[in-house]
């Protein structure tokens, strides 16, 4: 149970790393990165659904940090 928390840990890191990266990078919008460009992006290396729940985790940070602002 741990170790899949620690993953996950990593998964959200690597994750918002990639998106902050990406939005530097281009003009991209934060809408147009989504689980699927971001599996397709990295080869496939990370199933689909860890990224899907690490997108989750994204949008409960960015949530929580509207409403503290």
């Amino acid at each position: 149970m741990l170790n899949d928390c620690i993953e996950m840990e990593d998964m959200f890191s690597k994750l918002k790393d990639y998106i902050e990266n990406e939005a530097r990078s281009c003009s991209m919008d934060f809408g147009c990165i989504t689980p699927l460009y971001v599996y397709r992006m990295w080869g496939g290396s990370v199933s689909l659904e860890e990224i899907e729940a690490a997108f989750k985790e994204v949008d409960i940070m960015n949530d929580s940090k509207a409403t503290t602002e």
